[in-house]
């Protein structure tokens, strides 16, 4: 496990990540559903699979007080 720096405890401590879906940008009908569908399908076509970076949040966790903090580093992320 990698050592950072925590914010909440003030000291270098072990950290954990872990990767969350982002929430959709459609709503939660059927037809919503659909565009959303239609819409990561040409998109992950078209991109080659980066598309689907960009739907989810990478999240680093302290071991030692549980703190989380979102931490999208790269132009994959944007």
């Amino acid at each position: 496990m990698p050592k950072q720096f925590c914010e909440k405890c003030g000291k270098e401590t072990e950290h954990k990540e872990f990767i969350k879906q982002k929430p959709s940008a459609y709503g939660p009908g059927k037809k919503e559903q659909f565009k959303a569908f239609v819409d990561g399908l040409v998109s992950g076509y078209g991109g080659g699979g980066l598309a689907a970076i960009e739907l989810i949040d990478r999240y680093v966790v302290c071991e030692a007080c549980g703190h989380k903090k979102l931490e999208n580093f790269g132009d994959e992320f944007k």
